[in-house]
Protein backbone atom coordinates (compact mmCIF):
# COMPACT_ATOMS: atom_id res chain seq x y z
CA UNK A 1 0.00 0.00 0.00
CA UNK A 2 1.33 3.41 -0.95
CA UNK A 3 0.03 6.92 -0.36
CA UNK A 4 1.43 10.34 -1.14
CA UNK A 5 2.40 12.28 1.97
CA UNK A 6 0.47 15.33 0.76
CA UNK A 7 -2.72 13.23 0.41
CA UNK A 8 -2.69 11.94 3.98
CA UNK A 9 -5.58 13.58 5.84
CA UNK A 10 -5.28 15.48 9.11
CA UNK A 11 -8.10 13.41 10.60
CA UNK A 12 -7.27 9.86 11.67
CA UNK A 13 -7.95 7.13 9.12
CA UNK A 14 -7.94 3.40 9.68
CA UNK A 15 -5.96 1.11 7.40
CA UNK A 16 -4.98 -2.52 7.04
CA UNK A 17 -2.41 -3.97 4.68
CA UNK A 18 -0.74 -7.35 4.36
CA UNK A 19 2.72 -8.02 2.98
CA UNK A 20 4.83 -11.20 3.10
CA UNK A 21 2.53 -12.87 5.61
CA UNK A 22 2.41 -9.98 8.06
CA UNK A 23 -0.52 -7.65 8.63
CA UNK A 24 -0.11 -4.00 9.56
CA UNK A 25 -3.33 -2.56 10.96
CA UNK A 26 -3.96 0.77 12.64
CA UNK A 27 -4.42 4.46 11.96
CA UNK A 28 -2.50 7.15 10.09
CA UNK A 29 -2.89 10.90 9.94
CA UNK A 30 -1.01 14.07 9.13
CA UNK A 31 0.18 16.12 12.10
CA UNK A 32 1.77 18.96 10.11
CA UNK A 33 2.35 19.68 6.42
CA UNK A 34 5.51 17.51 6.42
CA UNK A 35 4.83 15.03 9.25
CA UNK A 36 2.49 12.06 9.26
CA UNK A 37 2.03 9.59 12.10
CA UNK A 38 1.27 5.89 11.99
CA UNK A 39 0.07 3.99 15.04
CA UNK A 40 -0.37 0.33 14.18
CA UNK A 41 0.02 -3.28 15.16
CA UNK A 42 2.18 -5.64 13.12
CA UNK A 43 1.11 -9.27 13.42
CA UNK A 44 1.65 -12.64 11.78
CA UNK A 45 4.61 -14.97 11.41
CA UNK A 46 8.02 -14.54 9.82
CA UNK A 47 10.65 -17.16 9.05
CA UNK A 48 13.88 -16.54 10.97
CA UNK A 49 17.11 -18.44 11.61
CA UNK A 50 18.00 -19.66 15.08
CA UNK A 51 21.05 -17.77 16.36
CA UNK A 52 22.41 -20.98 17.93
CA UNK A 53 21.83 -23.80 15.42
CA UNK A 54 21.01 -21.75 12.27
CA UNK A 55 17.88 -23.82 11.56
CA UNK A 56 14.89 -21.90 10.24
CA UNK A 57 11.68 -21.60 12.21
CA UNK A 58 8.56 -19.43 12.19
CA UNK A 59 8.48 -16.69 14.79
CA UNK A 60 5.21 -15.12 15.87
CA UNK A 61 5.11 -11.35 15.44
CA UNK A 62 2.87 -9.13 17.57
CA UNK A 63 4.37 -5.63 17.76
CA UNK A 64 3.02 -2.14 18.32
CA UNK A 65 4.52 0.45 15.97
CA UNK A 66 4.46 4.20 16.46
CA UNK A 67 6.07 6.00 13.54
CA UNK A 68 6.69 9.56 12.41
CA UNK A 69 7.02 9.86 8.64
CA UNK A 70 8.59 13.02 7.24
CA UNK A 71 10.06 14.22 3.96
CA UNK A 72 12.31 16.71 5.76
CA UNK A 73 15.22 16.28 8.14
CA UNK A 74 13.74 15.57 11.55
CA UNK A 75 15.47 17.69 14.16
CA UNK A 76 15.41 16.34 17.67
CA UNK A 77 14.33 13.06 19.17
CA UNK A 78 11.00 11.50 20.01
CA UNK A 79 10.79 9.04 22.90
CA UNK A 80 7.50 7.48 21.77
CA UNK A 81 7.70 7.42 17.98
CA UNK A 82 10.39 6.04 15.67
CA UNK A 83 11.25 8.46 12.86
CA UNK A 84 11.38 7.54 9.18
CA UNK A 85 12.70 10.17 6.79
CA UNK A 86 11.51 9.50 3.25
CA UNK A 87 13.26 10.70 0.07
CA UNK A 88 10.12 10.87 -2.01
CA UNK A 89 6.62 12.05 -1.26
CA UNK A 90 5.40 8.43 -1.16
CA UNK A 91 4.72 6.60 2.11
CA UNK A 92 5.18 2.92 1.26
CA UNK A 93 3.64 0.67 3.91
CA UNK A 94 5.23 -2.42 2.30
CA UNK A 95 8.67 -0.86 2.84
CA UNK A 96 7.80 -0.28 6.51
CA UNK A 97 6.82 -3.95 6.91
CA UNK A 98 9.98 -5.07 5.07
CA UNK A 99 12.13 -2.96 7.40
CA UNK A 100 10.44 -4.53 10.44
CA UNK A 101 10.96 -8.03 8.99
CA UNK A 102 14.68 -7.35 8.60
CA UNK A 103 14.91 -6.10 12.20
CA UNK A 104 13.12 -9.22 13.44
CA UNK A 105 15.44 -11.49 11.43
CA UNK A 106 18.48 -9.83 13.06
CA UNK A 107 17.13 -10.19 16.62
CA UNK A 108 19.61 -12.00 18.87
CA UNK A 109 16.69 -13.63 20.70
CA UNK A 110 15.73 -15.78 17.68
CA UNK A 111 16.16 -19.15 19.41
CA UNK A 112 14.27 -22.22 18.20
CA UNK A 113 12.31 -24.47 20.55
CA UNK A 114 14.91 -27.26 20.29
CA UNK A 115 17.70 -24.97 21.50
CA UNK A 116 15.48 -23.62 24.29
CA UNK A 117 14.78 -27.20 25.40
CA UNK A 118 18.52 -27.97 25.43
CA UNK A 119 19.07 -24.97 27.72
CA UNK A 120 16.46 -26.29 30.15
CA UNK A 121 18.06 -29.78 30.19
CA UNK A 122 21.54 -28.47 31.04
Amino acid sequence: MKIELRKIPFDKREFETTFEGLTLKGIFYKETHNIAKIEAKLSGEVEVDCVRCANSFNRKVDEELKLIITDKVFNGFDEIYDVIEIDSQIVNFDDIITSEIESIKLDFENICDKCKENDLEN
